[in-house]
């Protein structure tokens, strides 16, 4: 290969990655600085040969006023959201100029099915695993929408709970020579191990915002001892328990309580639990007795740290030693 061939191969290697890294950076900016939007859906069940399997995900938002049936293929459209109880977000006016940077709206263009594709429309998940979001009686999306109308897909909510394959592929209950306190059930954790019922180690991923840990389970009416380890090097982080769909609203409030309350509102009725504000590399502790069975949300308030780390706690119903639903 001649020198001037060399030096072309190398640039056009370089220049793809770049135009990567680009990529990378924006959806990762966009993650960072848009705001979170839930969506309802309803998954669609396709199979891509070359790249696994996926969800195509057909929005509810998607669904054209009437006075834009008739629109061409490839036209685009803005869609206005408006957030409601519940914590979905709703469509509120579809129009062809581009809104205020100061609302939420999402861009997208007409597909060849008459509906509107957001560019979050594909959700890959491990091989064999689709059958789990195919099965679900209630499938939402976790998006960041930045101040375009670009969107990025955070987390797929199936059922109520954060999707994640070994979780929902595995019975609750753990096998039965697992040591287990005498008459108590200890379920699987989401996504790293088995972990107690009343007893909790809750950790930070090094120096990215995100928790280890994704669920908790608890017994209702059981003390609940949780310990945090906060192992970043650079950030302060702390650990709280809020009421089910609160964990936005608790952490802007804890914004206004500045970092002299820790970053969380004093007597915050929505606020269950919750640890001191702990320098990098520090551990904290918390105990409190385990509320109703329910869907419950931990959080972090640190400024910005709400977007990326949080996840459920969920009360098991003491009963049937199943995960309740969600309530809307």
């Amino acid at each position: 290969m001649s020198r001037t061939l060399k030096i072309a191969f190398w640039a056009t290697v370089a220049g793809q990655i770049i135009l990567l890294l680009a990529f990378i950076a924006v959806k990762e900016n966009t993650v960072r600085t848009g705001t979170s939007v839930l969506l309802q859906t309803v998954p669609i069940d396709p199979r891509s040969v070359l790249q696994g399997d996926f969800a195509i995900l057909d929005y509810k938002i998607a669904e054209l006023p009437q006075w834009a049936k008739d629109m061409p293929r490839g036209q685009t459209l803005y869609v206005d959201l408006y957030e409601v109880p519940n914590g979905v977000w709703l469509a509120g006016n579809y129009q062809l100029e581009k809104p205020s940077s100061s609302r939420v709206f999402l861009k997208g263009t007409i597909n060849s099915r008459g509906r509107l594709s957001f560019g979050i429309d594909t959700f890959f998940v491990p091989e064999g695993t689709r059958h789990i979001i195919e099965r679900a009686t209630d499938v939402k999306v976790l998006v960041a929408v930045n101040s375009s109308g670009s969107a990025v897909i955070e987390d797929l909510i199936v059922d109520g709970l954060p999707f994640d394959p070994r979780k929902l592929s595995q019975p609750l209950r753990p096998p039965e020579d697992a040591n287990l306190p005498p008459g108590q059930a200890r379920p699987l954790s989401g996504r790293d191990e088995l972990i107690g019922v009343d007893k909790f180690i809750i950790e930070v991923i090094g120096d990215t915002l995100q928790f280890r840990n994704k669920v908790m389970f608890a017994l209702p009416d059981v003390e609940i001892a949780v310990t945090f380890n906060n192992s970043s090097r650079i950030n302060s982080h702390n650990l709280v328990i809020v009421q089910s769909n609160t964990k936005g609203e608790v952490a802007a409030d804890g914004m206004e309580a500045g970092v002299a309350n820790g970053w969380v509102s004093m007597g915050d009725p929505r606020v269950i639990a919750n640890t001191k504000l702990l320098e990098p590399g520090a551990t904290g502790e918390m105990r409190f007795m385990a509320p109703s069975p329910g869907v419950y949300e931990f959080v972090c308030t640190f400024p910005g740290h709400a977007l990326t780390m949080f996840g459920a706690f969920i009360v098991l119903d003491p009963v049937t030693e199943i995960a309740p639903k969600r309530v809307p």
